[in-house]
């Protein structure tokens, strides 16, 4: 018993992550959106459709991408956690501009 808790606790702690990619200068009047990706097999699978930044920012311009591994997806990954390698979804957080090219 006190194994498998040490385990879930060791797996609930270690478990975040952030990777942001920014396009330009920040400008600060944006639109800020938030999507699950769905993923499978030890992150080796695609369940959802690759991210398409213009289709979501209605081609405007996307001026920063945050792709996260938060607690809700921790636990909605843990939900199968006899086999925890199931379902691996990730946040990702999109924020759309005008475009400063015009």
């Amino acid at each position: 018993m006190k194994t498998t808790l040490l385990i879930f606790i060791s797996y609930f702690m270690c478990a975040c992550s952030t990777m942001n990619f920014v396009n330009g200068p920040t400008l600060g009047d944006t639109v800020k959106r938030e999507q699950w990706h769905h993923l499978a097999a030890a992150s080796l699978i695609e369940l959802s459709q690759p991210f398409n930044a213009s289709y979501y920012c209605d081609n405007k311009q996307w001026e920063k991408l945050s792709v996260q591994l938060t607690p809700p997806n921790v636990f909605a990954t843990s939900a199968f956690a006899p086999i925890s390698f199931v379902y691996n979804p990730w946040t990702i957080e999109y924020e759309c501009r005008d475009s400063i090219d015009e």
